[in-house]
């Protein structure tokens, strides 16, 4: 009975891990992506249930969502009604923001949920339009439950090959990731060379 206790205690754990790693790429310049990867690797080693892992990710990445939403609404709406405001995003540049949004709408919402480097931004924006939070908030959480289902699918399927292939999946990780890292760098140097 005690070990029951301990290992629910343990799985609680590795749930506010994931709910706070995932949450904590709002602040820090990591990928949401990584955490999701993760939740569902955790899941697949038995540390956790897979609901409960994508639940704790799902609910942080819709929290991140709303604080970026309400910064548009909130702090970009009055920052761009200054002079400071009008000088660090021009007109033209705010207005592509609005139209994006006005011709968009809830496509919007669901293409900058897929897109890792421009969600911010666009939420921002989707936060100063008149777009309702209601209306944000339900394509938001069906577009989350996508990609947090999806990505940690993913994980939980490296997960999987981890299981199977050993030590030697850990070996093609760190050569995808060494490619990725330093490939870009080597084209552009022999690229300057030429």
């Amino acid at each position: 009975m005690h070990e029951d206790g301990g290992k629910q205690g343990s799985r609680l754990h590795i749930y506010a891990a994931i709910f706070l790693a995932t949450l904590g790429t709002v602040f820090l310049p990591i990928p949401e992506e990584a955490a999701l990867l993760a939740a569902g690797y955790a899941a697949r080693l038995g540390r956790a249930g897979l609901v409960g892992c994508a639940a704790a990710a799902w609910l942080a990445v819709m929290i991140g969502d709303v604080m970026s939403y309400f910064v548009g609404r909130v702090l970009l709406a009055r920052l761009l009604r200054t002079r400071l405001g009008t000088r660090m995003l021009p007109e033209e540049r705010r207005a592509w923001a609005e139209r994006m949004v006005a011709a968009q709408g809830w496509r919007a919402v669901v293409v900058a949920r897929f897109l890792v480097g421009l969600r911010g931004f666009v939420y921002f924006a989707v936060g100063a339009s008149p777009f309702s939070f209601t209306r944000f908030l339900a394509v938001n959480a069906a577009a989350g439950v996508v990609e947090v289902g999806g990505l940690v699918a993913v994980g939980f399927a490296f997960g999987e090959l981890r299981t199977s292939l050993g030590a030697r999946l850990d070996l093609m990780a760190a050569a995808v990731l060494a490619l990725a890292l330093f490939g870009p760098v080597a084209v552009r140097a022999l690229r300057l060379r030429a």
